[in-house]
C-alpha cells in the first residue's frame, strides 16, 4: 500500500467516525424526546463549588428527569417524582453557561438530595407551571 491509499483510508475512517458520532447524538436526542414529552436545555450542578453541566431536562406526567447533553447513557442521571420535587425561587446567575442565554438558577431537591439547576427564563416558567399543576388523574373528582 502506498501513502496515498493509506491516507485516503485514514481520512475515510475519520469521516465515518464523525458521521457516526453525530448520528448517535441525533438519535439519542430523538429517543430522549420521544412520545412528545417536553425537553429543554438545562444546566445542573451539585454544589456551589462545582461547575455547571449542560443537559436536557425532560418532563413527563409523573417525573422530572435530567440527562447529560453528551454521553452514551439513555437513562437520566437525575429522576425525581413530580409530587416530591421542590424548587426554590429563581435568581439571575452571573455564571456564563454555554448554551443558555441569561440563565436563572434555582435550587431543587427531593428527600434530602439537592442540586442547583439553571434554565432560560421561559424554560423555568414551563417547569414551574408543570410542577404546580395537578398530575393527570390526581384529585379527578374535585369539582
Amino acid at each position: 500500500m502506498d501513502a496515498l491509499v493509506t491516507s485516503e483510508l485514514v481520512l475515510a475512517l475519520i469521516v465515518l467516525l464523525v458521521v457516526g458520532a453525530l448520528t448517535f447524538v441525533w438519535a439519542r436526542r430523538r429517543y430522549i424526546s420521544g412520545d412528545g414529552r417536553p425537553v429543554m436545555l438545562c444546566a445542573r450542578r451539585d454544589d456551589d463549588a462545582a461547575r455547571w453541566r449542560l443537559g436536557l431536562a425532560r418532563l413527563s406526567a409523573e417525573r422530572f428527569e435530567w440527562f447529560s447533553i453528551v454521553g452514551p447513557s439513555l437513562r437520566p442521571e437525575v429522576s425525581w417524582l413530580r409530587g416530591e420535587v421542590r424548587l426554590g425561587s429563581p435568581a439571575p446567575t452571573a455564571d456564563v453557561i454555554p448554551g443558555l442565554a441569561e440563565p436563572v438558577s434555582v435550587t431543587g431537591g427531593v428527600a434530602g438530595r439537592s442540586c442547583e439547576f439553571a434554565f432560560v427564563p421561559a424554560a423555568y416558567t414551563a417547569v414551574r407551571s408543570w410542577l404546580e399543576s395537578s398530575p393527570p388523574g390526581y384529585n379527578v373528582n374535585v369539582a
